[in-house]
């Protein structure tokens, strides 16, 4: 641990952590916040499946396009422009509750939420000794889950005082405070960017060739599409399941969403100070699928019958498998990058990933209202997470990398 705290690390790892949480926190806000703003804005709550494969089809392109701006502007400036659009949106939508000006906001959140993956990837892999990396990693994707948290617990209560239109406003001076706060620290860790450097569109293919150019960051990038796909189908859905489904409260639906969140923090901790010490990252990403699995089939057959306790059960077992797991993707995605090629590498993973998250609202929503009904629509998740898990378990051996 000494070793670790020599390096910048000391200083990059808590900017990343902020930096994260609240970019991520302005994405789920309008997971919160559906079963109000639906009536205002004309659509049906389902439709926050549109509105987040919208933000996530824009983090995509936004992600694979960051390598170049990241080596010209550096990594702090570019998360202080991302956490400017990200705050931006958000208040615009609060601003104007209109459904088309709610898409216009989840095209800036997602401008700003692309960049903050490669973003940290390339700073926290510059700076950290490579036996610490999934550790690293892991605490730093600690963000995405405490900004869902933080959705999950600020904004019921501002609803409930005022509405949801000043609860996203509220929350949304977060983000805009933030980069200014980070500029003290900038030239301390932007320190390796080059202004001289050209902006050019072939960073976008660059980075999609690093992955399917390697057998092992193809797989992975496939594991994870699978993974996050089931991740936002029940992060987005959480709260309206329990909300118009069950007849719960409000509170009670936004505290079992940051009881989801609140989990994935000590449990990306955790896979992270094990992976690479008592099992391979590959086999415990394998584990981790299967225990998505088992928690998504439990919340199946939720009833509002069931105790406080054996709800909050499930969410921490959702909590720490289906939010739990990105750290050591990215992670994984850094470890088995080509030399220099970590940015790029993030990014092109970050699109495969961002696409499991734009496709699976959606899809979700669809068998939701098509197909069934919620518990279809939790069996095909888990089908999917199981059948990734043990194909990750089947081919662990060839996953590990000297």
């Amino acid at each position: 641990m000494r070793e670790l705290l020599q390096t910048r690390v000391r200083i990059a790892l808590p900017a990343m952590l902020a930096i994260q949480s609240f970019g991520t926190m302005c994405s789920f806000a309008g997971a919160v916040v559906a079963v109000q703003a639906s009536a205002d804005l004309g659509v049906k709550s389902t439709s926050i499946g549109i509105y987040m494969a919208v933000l996530y089809i824009i983090g995509m392109l936004s992600g694979l396009g960051a390598g170049s701006f990241l080596a010209r502007y550096g990594v702090i400036r570019t998360c202080q422009v991302a956490l400017l659009a990200a705050g931006l949106g958000l208040g615009l939508a609060g601003a104007v509750p209109v459904w088309s000006v709610a898409i216009a906001a989840a095209v800036l959140i997602g401008i700003g939420m692309g960049p903050l993956n490669p973003a940290s990837s390339r700073i926290l892999a510059r700076h950290s000794p490579p036996r610490w990396m999934p550790l690293v990693f892991s605490v730093k994707q600690t963000g995405t889950p405490m900004g869902g948290m933080l959705a999950g617990l600020l904004l019921p209560p501002l609803m409930a005082l005022y509405d949801w239109r000043v609860a996203i406003m509220a929350i949304a001076a977060i983000p805009l405070l933030t980069l200014f706060g980070v500029q003290f620290i900038r030239n301390d860790l932007d320190d390796d960017r080059n202004p001289d450097l050209r902006i050019s569109l072939a960073g976008i293919t660059d980075s999609l060739r690093v992955i399917v150019t390697s057998g092992r960051l193809a797989t992975l990038a496939a594991a994870g599409y699978f993974y996050t796909f089931a991740q936002m189908s029940i992060l987005s859905f959480m709260v309206i399941f329990l909300e118009e489904a069950n007849g719960l409260s409000t509170e009670f639906a936004g505290g079992i969403f940051a009881i989801i969140h609140g989990s994935a923090i000590p449990a990306r901790v955790f896979w992270g100070l094990i992976a690479g010490r008592l099992v391979s990252s590959w086999a415990l990403l394998g584990l981790i699928g299967s225990m998505m699995s088992v928690s998504i089939i439990a919340m199946s057959f939720f009833t509002p019958a069931w105790p406080f306790w054996l709800t909050a059960l499930v969410a921490v077992m959702l909590g720490a498998s289906t939010n739990g797991v990105l750290g050591l993707l990215l992670s994984e995605f850094a470890r088995l990058a080509p030399s220099g090629k970590v940015g790029e590498a993030a990014g092109g993973g970050q699109f495969f990933l961002f696409f499991g998250i734009v496709s699976g609202p959606p899809v979700f929503g669809a068998m939701v209202e098509f197909g069934g009904g919620y518990a279809n629509a939790f069996y095909l998740i888990a089908a999917a997470t199981l059948a990734t898990g043990f194909y990750l378990l089947l081919t662990a051996r060839r996953g590990r990398v000297s």
